[in-house]
């Protein structure tokens, strides 16, 4: 799925979040997140965000989905939609703190395990003040990097 959305899909686009300095013994950068969406005329789609688990709760996940609102605004994108596991609290958080609003269920939506999806939109699309705008999160003396694919 990942493989089509970076070669055969026009309307994705993925940034990648990297974390520069050394992790352990390894010294070159290493891969922290990942925010894959579509940018669909008007519409700013949000499909899949991923950060490590040791890395959440650092802005990581907030500088990824606020560099996709600018790459959408930036292309005429007017709106922002997504889906999230109901029971997936912190995503949820995240997306509201940043101005989406529940619009709807879909039920059984997720499977392994089972669960309704929560439709979010965020009309008209704006980047939240919540957020310095710098491409570097630093945290505990590392930096790391949003970088478009």
């Amino acid at each position: 799925m990942l493989e089509g959305e970076l070669t055969g899909n026009q309307f994705a686009h993925f940034f990648v979040a990297m974390r520069h300095g050394q992790l352990k013994t390894k010294t070159e950068p290493t891969i922290i997140g990942y925010h894959c969406f579509w940018i669909v005329f008007e519409e700013l789609r949000l499909m899949n965000l991923a950060v490590r688990v040791p890395m959440r709760r650092r802005g990581i996940g907030w500088a990824l989905v606020t560099e996709a609102f600018r790459l959408g605004l930036e292309q005429s994108a007017t709106r922002a939609v997504l889906e999230v596991r109901a029971s997936n609290e912190p995503a949820r958080d995240l997306y509201t703190r940043m101005g989406f609003t529940q619009i709807s269920r879909r039920p059984y939506y997720y499977t392994n395990p089972t669960e309704d999806a929560l439709l979010m939109e965020m009309n008209p699309l704006v980047i939240s003040n919540g957020w310095q705008r710098d491409r570097n999160v630093v945290s505990g003396g590392e930096s790391a990097s949003t970088d478009s694919l």
